[in-house]
């Protein structure tokens, strides 16, 4: 019996997807979002399942699986392949080498399986811009100007003490551990 190379077309466009997605003729990990930059995150792993591959009517045995596959830079994948009789039982998936595979026996349905894992980058990204007036209501804290920042000026509520007809007295109490923070004191005509 001779052996011919046969190629079979698998459809990436059908099967079951986990964190990735068939766009553009291609299969790739699920966008996660952008960061600062405006670059695409990607999910860090994930995997593709073929539907069973009806494999009888095509040839009688197979020795090995081959693959022909372009990678992005960055990005690692894997492929596995597994055989069935009957479509419900499977052999564990095998990892597709350059190396010839050990002899499969003759089956009636095989499925193929990619992972593939996201090369790693530092990517720069906001947890917030501080762009919504209010958000952080915090005496000490503030954020309406866009940037989150301490409170440097507090305005006290100041007691009145006295009327005279020159003007009135406020009096406000310090604590004497808090006095050493007091930069500058202003008075303003009111």
């Amino acid at each position: 019996m001779a052996i011919q190379e046969i190629g079979l077309d698998i459809d990436l466009s059908m099967g079951t997807f986990i964190n990735t997605v068939y766009r553009d003729q291609k299969l790739r990990l699920t966008e996660q979002g952008l960061d600062v930059e405006g670059n695409v995150i990607y999910a860090s792993s994930g995997s593709w399942e073929s539907n069973p591959i009806l494999i009888r009517d095509k040839f009688a045995s197979f020795k090995g699986v081959a693959s022909k596959m372009n990678s992005s830079a960055g990005s690692e994948y894997q492929i596995y392949w597994s055989t069935s009789d009957d479509g419900f039982q499977w052999t564990a998936y095998e990892q597709v080498q350059e190396q010839p595979a050990v002899p499969k026996a003759q089956a009636k349905y095989a499925k193929v399986k990619i992972e593939i894992t996201a090369g790693q980058q530092e990517s720069t990204f906001y947890i917030d811009n501080f762009m919504e007036k209010g958000k952080y209501s915090n005496p000490y804290i503030e954020s309406d100007s866009g940037v989150l920042s301490l409170k440097t000026k507090y305005s006290l509520k100041m007691d009145q003490k006295a009327v005279t007809s020159t003007g009135m007295v406020f009096e406000q109490k310090v604590e004497r551990a808090k006095f050493k923070k007091i930069d500058q004191i202003r008075v303003e005509k009111g």
